[in-house]
């Protein structure tokens, strides 16, 4: 009887583990998708600031409208750190759920 009760908890906790990584790969494949929408954010992102450098390198700007434009070019970079930091955080898994 022994043997059958070990035998059945050995299976038990091989079950268990199984789970256990069945359900970590599943978060991990949920934060690369989510990585991989913020990705496609920030690249987006960085091709509206490419667009806006070569906007001013194609022509003389005022000093107003190349204030104007230096500070899009800040407020985009900004935008591209806060999403590049905010979507690494593995440990905050609980934003895909």
């Amino acid at each position: 009887m022994y043997h059958l009760t070990s035998e059945f908890n050995h299976k038990n906790d091989i079950f268990r583990e199984k789970e256990e990584i069945k359900q970590e790969l599943k978060q991990e494949l949920m934060w690369v998708k989510y990585r991989q929408r913020m990705l496609d954010i920030i690249e987006e992102k960085l091709f509206q600031m490419k667009q806006l450098a070569e906007k001013a390198k194609e022509k003389s700007l005022s000093a107003d409208e190349s204030k104007e434009l230096n500070d899009r070019l800040n407020n985009l970079a900004e935008q591209v750190k806060a999403l590049d930091e905010e979507s690494r955080r593995i440990e905050d898994i609980r934003i895909l759920e």
